[in-house]
Formats: C-alpha cells, structure tokens, sequence
C-alpha cells in the first residue's frame, strides 16, 4: 500500500533543503542557537518561580491574568525551560478541570510552536552538516510518525521532542495529534497536584494515579504497536521496488 503524506505539497519553485545560500542557512541556524541558548542561561542563571510567584504575578495582571498565564505557558513550552511549573501552578489557580485544558492547549500550541521554529530556522542547517543521515531517519519514519511521538510524548521532554520532529519533518498532523493525546495525562496529573496543594481531595490524589496509569497503558500499546509495525518492514521490502 503506497504512503500517503500529510505533509502539504512543496511549492513550486520551494528549493530543497539544504540548497538555499550559505548565508541564509547560518543566519536562520544561529537564530536558533541563540533562542536555545537564551533558554539556558536563564536556566542556568535564575531559579524557576514558585507556585505563589506565579498566583502573584498572574493576579497582577488582574482579568486579564488567565490570559497572560496562558500565553506565557505557550512561550514555556516551546522552549527548553519546563513546563511542570507552570502546569501545576495551572491547577493551583484554576482548579483541577480548567487548569487541565489550559495546560493541555498550551502545551500542544508550545509544541506546535517549538516544532516550526526547528523546521524554519534548523532544517535546512541540518541537512547541510548530515544531509544523507536525516533521509535515512525520515525514510525509517515514514508512516510512524504518530506512533514514534506518541511513545516517546511521556518520557522525553516537551521541547526536545517538538525540536526534533521538526527538523527530520515527522508530518504536522501525526505530530499533533500524538502530542495532544500523550500530553494529556500528564498535564492533567499536573494540574491534579496543583489543585491537591491548593485545595487537599480524594478526587484529584485519583485524578494524579489514573492519569500516569493512563500514560503507562498507552505508551505501552504504542510501542508494541510500534514493534509490530517494524517487524514488517523487511517483508515490505522483499517485494520489490515496482511500488
């Protein structure tokens, strides 16, 4: 059965990667390199916010605090700091149910973020320093896409993965669509703590347990699916090339 990408078709005239000028490519490369190294020194150079940092500055930005919460957890998610604390703190302020939502849009939009900022300024960057290296990868990614961040959403952090998914060109819509279903558990175990903290109850100690057993139980169907699917990719290739 022949691979049908979700990828949107290349315009024409769109040069490959790696092809544009030398120039270009180091500009858009050390544009990159800067924001990432940004992230570092601030993590390196300052302590992360406490819960009770976070309520304060929130609440000074008074009926406009929910929003400006929301879009500095954007701005989080796309990069290397964390986001655990700000998902907790989600679930501190706003309650168990909408600091869950808040937490699983803004992660999904941070990855969404953090993965066409890789794709823009790092591809064509990579190409240039392991060009044939980066096709072998995609071509083994091909039609797992989904299933590859699914497994790997729990277990590696949000910006590594969304950085990496963009630069080898895992489609748009299995990126999406793995990271929102593997980032929901966690994020509502998140804000579960951070509503526990706030407001102690059995329901959200629950919602903390159900929710990693989910992320247990799916990341393991995945990766056997994921097992299953490369053991037929030898008898794929023992037909032929006439696909």
């Amino acid at each position: 059965m022949a691979h049908v990408s979700t990828e949107p078709a290349r315009e024409p005239g769109s040069p490959e990667p790696g092809t544009r000028p030398a120039w270009v490519t180091a500009l858009k490369g050390g544009a990159l390199l800067l924001l990432l190294a940004v992230a570092v020194w601030y993590l390196i150079g300052h302590e992360l916010p406490t819960v009770e940092q976070v309520r304060a500055f929130v609440e000074g930005f008074g009926p406009w605090g929910p929003f400006v919460f929301a879009a500095v957890f954007v701005l989080v998610a796309a990069t290397p700091v964390p986001v655990t604390i700000m998902a907790v703190s989600g679930g501190f302020l706003f309650g168990m149910a909408q600091g869950s939502v808040v937490g699983v849009v803004a992660t999904t939009a941070g990855a969404w973020l953090g993965y066409w900022l890789a794709r823009f300024l790092g591809r064509d960057a990579l190409y240039r320093l392991a060009g044939h290296r980066v096709e072998a990868v995609e071509r083994k990614l091909v039609g797992k896409g989904f299933l590859t961040v699914l497994v790997l959403r729990p277990v590696v952090p949000n910006w590594t993965l969304s950085y990496g998914a963009g630069l080898v060109r895992i489609p748009q819509r299995d990126y999406l669509g793995a990271t929102l279903l593997g980032g929901m558990p966690g994020q509502v175990s998140f804000a579960a703590v951070g509503a526990f903290t706030s407001r102690p109850s059995w329901p959200a100690l629950a919602a903390v347990a159900a929710s990693w057993a989910v992320v247990v139980v799916v990341g393991a169907l995945a990766w056997r699916r994921s097992r299953r699917g490369s053991q037929h990719v030898p008898e794929a290739g023992g037909r032929g090339s006439s696909e």
